[in-house]
């Protein structure tokens, strides 16, 4: 599981790694209606930041990072992400999939 620890009084620090992602997966798919709006921005910025360099916290979009980790970042200023390459690739993927499923419910729950 990843750790987590602060850096200084305001900055948390995630160190994650691959294994990390299927709880990232049971969250999200156990609350999806809870993080729709956050798995939204998520997929349309996280692309822009080259992935590896997405800033969740800027875009208010850690609930699922704080719910899945059981941390709180009510007293925070910042939360940095430490990870291989590879696990905000294959995050990125998760949510990528995650939208695209949500986004078809939707479309057939408007059409229906």
């Amino acid at each position: 599981m990843a750790t987590i620890h602060t850096e200084n009084e305001r900055d948390l620090v995630v160190e994650a790694d691959l294994s990390d992602l299927q709880a990232f997966i049971d969250e999200a798919t156990h609350n999806l209606d809870d993080y729709i709006d956050e798995i939204a921005v998520i997929y349309d910025k996280m692309p822009k930041f080259d992935y590896i360099y997405f800033c969740f916290y800027a875009y208010s979009t850690y609930r699922l990072l704080e719910s899945t980790l059981g941390f709180d970042t009510t007293d925070v200023g910042h939360i940095r992400v430490v990870a291989p390459d590879e696990f905000f690739y294959a995050f990125y993927g998760m949510i990528a999939t995650l939208h695209t499923g949500a986004s078809a419910r939707e479309s057939k729950e408007r059409g229906a």
